[in-house]
């Protein structure tokens, strides 16, 4: 027996994960009916406060997978809906690795799809970050429309976003500028850019999955630090893209082009005797002698 997982962060807007989250697994739930599927929240802490919060449960990472044991399915397909494969997804996987490898759950392959932005483009590889951009650009056109792009990303210092930016900047996305909150590029980086593209009419995109409450409000809200009244102050013309990038359908097909990539790649890869699965490093990608992907 077969089933799917869809591992988000979580969380505790219920809204924006039916949105996001939910719109994405109806598709999965299409697409692969004959699966069970499941969806998961990789924050134990949301975890505990969506149960508190809502009649409708979720579940954790573990907690699905020992679910899944019990029902017989000894196929994993892992979907994270993440947009970089950082420590939450590396946690995930370590996680996995072990529900794999263990006797008492009897799973013969765990294989994982890729975060949102992962290849780049070569050696015929699929260029994750030029399909988000058009992706992007795609579902905001009409509002978009002589403006620049601003987009805003919730995180730190991973290299992905500087990647994207200049992937943008490179010519899939020209007018495209990418700031972090807490890393880089910088908001005053962003300004720098804004400022020698010329360009007084912008649209801020957030670059995160689900659009919370309290990431509408940082971005747009009364609030004197809010990204709207900072480049405001700066002169330009603003307007708030209320979405998080999980409610875009084009964003939404693309986790399912990486889902279905890691079950056609499981289909190549049959598993062998438990007994001679080897973990191996790859690539700086682990894997279990091809069952995880």
């Amino acid at each position: 027996m077969k089933g799917i997982i869809i591992a988000s962060f979580g969380s505790i807007y219920q809204d924006a994960v039916e949105k996001s989250i939910g719109s994405i697994e109806k598709k999965v739930r299409s697409m692969y009916s004959d699966m069970e599927v499941r969806r998961v929240f990789l924050s134990d802490a949301l975890v505990e406060k969506w149960n508190e919060k809502y009649d409708e449960k979720i579940s954790s990472f573990t907690e699905a997978m020992q679910d899944f044991a019990r029902m017989g399915i000894d196929e994993v397909y892992i979907q994270p809906i993440t947009l970089v494969a950082d420590q939450c997804y590396q946690q995930m996987r370590k996680q996995a690795l072990k529900f794999l490898h263990s006797n008492e759950y009897g799973f013969t392959q765990v294989n994982i799809g890729k975060p949102l932005l992962t290849s780049l483009g070569v050696k015929n590889y699929a260029d994750d970050y030029e399909a988000t951009l058009e992706s992007i650009v795609r579902h905001v056109n009409t509002k978009a429309l002589n403006k620049s792009v601003v987009l805003m990303a919730n995180g730190q210092n991973q290299l992905e976003f500087s990647t994207l930016q200049l992937k943008a900047m490179y010519g899939a996305a020209p007018n495209v500028v990418v700031f972090t909150t807490n890393g880089f590029p910088t908001f005053k980086q962003a300004l720098t850019f804004l400022d020698r593209m010329g360009h007084k009419d912008l649209l801020v995109v957030p670059l995160a999955l689900i659009g919370s409450t309290h990431l509408m409000d940082y971005l747009g809200g009364e609030r004197s630090d809010s990204i709207y009244a900072l480049l405001a102050e700066e002169g330009y013309n603003v307007d708030i893209w209320n979405e998080g990038l999980g409610e875009n359908p084009h964003v939404q097909d693309l986790f399912l082009k990486h889902l279905g990539q890691a079950i056609r790649m499981s289909d190549r890869k049959r598993p062998m005797p438990r007994e001679s699965v080897k973990p191996v490093m790859t690539n700086s990608r682990l894997e279990a002698q091809g069952l995880i992907s």
